[in-house]
């Protein structure tokens, strides 16, 4: 009896294992593959993967990865506008919940740094409009939350 557990184990595992050698081999295939996209992209594939010809000025973010947060992300990033990412500070103030971001070592961000190859560029973020107290926040994400949970326990029943 357990010679044929055995044996069933034994052809099951080179099975799979013929099957996945079979997926990965006709995966690497090289083949160029071209799909319209609305919004005047196109999506191509490459060796390297697939790849985006597109105009780079229209470009917002790339995300690396397109698991499940990855694709999440794209997803959510691609209905938020500008207002939506930039302004939900004065969602929290609208809510009653500023509080939540101070005494969380929050730091106010007026915009992106980016260094490469000793070369930087900055890009603010367009303030000129808003009040001075306006500006983009860092902080540890498991700090804001515990802050809302105990916001959220002040409520009554």
């Amino acid at each position: 009896m357990e010679y044929q557990y055995l044996l069933g184990v034994v052809i099951a595992s080179v099975l799979g294992w013929g099957l996945l050698l079979f997926f990965h081999a006709k995966g690497r295939r090289k083949g160029r593959v071209s799909m319209n996209i609305p919004g005047n992209r196109t999506l191509k594939s490459s060796e390297n993967g697939l790849s985006w010809a597109c105009n780079p000025e229209s470009t917002d973010i790339i995300i690396v990865g397109a698991g499940v947060a990855g694709s999440a992300l794209a997803y959510t990033l691609g209905k938020v506008t500008f207002h939506d990412n930039c302004f939900s500070y004065l969602k929290l103030i609208e809510l009653g919940l500023e509080d939540c971001v101070s005494d969380i070592d929050a730091q106010r961000v007026f915009g992106y740094a980016i260094f490469k190859d000793g070369k930087s560029a900055k890009l603010p973020y367009p303030l000129e409009n808003f009040p001075s107290d306006v500006a983009g926040r860092s902080f540890h994400h498991g700090r804001f939350i515990q802050k809302m949970r105990e916001k959220a326990a002040t409520l009554s029943k």
